[in-house]
């Protein structure tokens, strides 16, 4: 896949097109994306992906600090290159460019920058100013403008239009599996180790404290999970239990989670590396108990579950 940051000096073959955040890359977004590289394998054509950063709402928004998201440009790029898509052009999303109308962006970027011949859109599609653009509109702007479109219905799992938004409330209410079903892969963070109080170590479960790479990343509910790990620089996938949260038998809480999480068949040195947790099941609650000998006991058979759950 070549990647392209800008949309100007760009020119493609009779290109089929399909544009959005693609926030998690999801089942959605990937049968919309097999569309685009069959018709354009059919037509000799280029399937091209165009998509948007930062997100535009961390643009739009008056307030960012509330913003959570499933997936930076980096981890997008990476799930984009999997599904077989040939070219990626990501457009830097501005203030100015959010009062470009919804015709004005077809006419300018995908029609005279980019040349679209067909564009495939998904089922409930906005763009442009104000949101105000929808299929409506592209069909509109195709019928002058001399190019295909295609709308794609919904994927659905279980009855539900998959979507980013609905992922984004799985994974708040915990349920981990629901996202992954939706995702088509397990949910993962990738933050890097930064140092912590050492209460782990000092009661014989060592844990890493993950500062996220990406500040709006999506931190699924407090609790304890089960998940996989990988440390840069280590080709092997760890066992390991993570803590969202407040650590409430330890200390007062000041309304900060942290992510800790014990690797348990990994020795060494983490600090300053990063590593990637990916969410497998979930354990339990975050408690808090009477004693630390209590918190103890309990990560004891929070550890003897994981291995259980993961044990390969």
């Amino acid at each position: 896949m070549k990647v392209y940051h800008g949309y100007t000096g760009i020119s493609f073959n009779h290109p089929v097109i399909t544009m959005g955040v693609f926030d998690g890359v999801h089942l959605g977004h990937r049968m919309l994306l097999r569309r685009v590289t069959g018709e354009a394998a059919k037509d000799g054509a280029d399937a091209v992906a165009v998509t948007f950063d930062p997100h535009p709402r961390i643009v739009l928004s008056g307030d960012t600090g509330h913003l959570s998201f499933l997936t930076d440009l980096e981890e997008r790029t990476e799930l984009l290159r999997e599904t077989g898509i040939g070219h990626l052009v990501v457009i830097p999303f501005t203030a100015e460019l959010s009062r470009m109308t919804a015709p004005e962006f077809v006419s300018s970027i995908l029609c005279r920058h980019l040349g679209v011949r067909h564009l495939i859109t998904g089922y409930n599609h906005h763009f442009g100013r104000r949101h105000e653009g929808d299929s409506n509109t592209i069909i509109e702007c195709a019928e002058r403008m001399d190019f295909r479109v295609t709308r794609e219905e919904a994927y659905m799992v279980e009855g539900e239009a998959v979507s980013s938004s609905l992922i984004r409330k799985a994974l708040g209410e915990g349920n981990i599996e629901k996202a992954a079903s939706m995702l088509g892969y397990d949910y993962f963070i990738r933050g890097r180790v930064v140092s912590g109080r050492k209460i782990g170590r000092n009661m014989g479960f060592p844990t890493a404290n993950i500062a996220p790479l990406f500040a709006h990343k999506l931190i699924p509910r407090t609790g304890v999970y089960a998940v996989e790990a990988t440390v840069e620089g280590d080709p092997d996938r760890h066992m390991a239990m993570l803590n969202i949260g407040h650590r409430p038998t330890i200390t007062d809480s000041d309304g900060v989670r942290t992510i800790e999480v014990h690797l348990i068949d990994f020795e060494g040195d983490l600090y300053g590396k990063v590593v990637t947790v990916t969410f497998r099941h979930r354990l339990r609650d975050e408690m808090k108990f009477e004693s630390v000998d209590a918190l103890s006991a309990r990560l004891t058979l929070d550890r003897e579950m994981t291995i259980a759950l993961l044990g390969r």
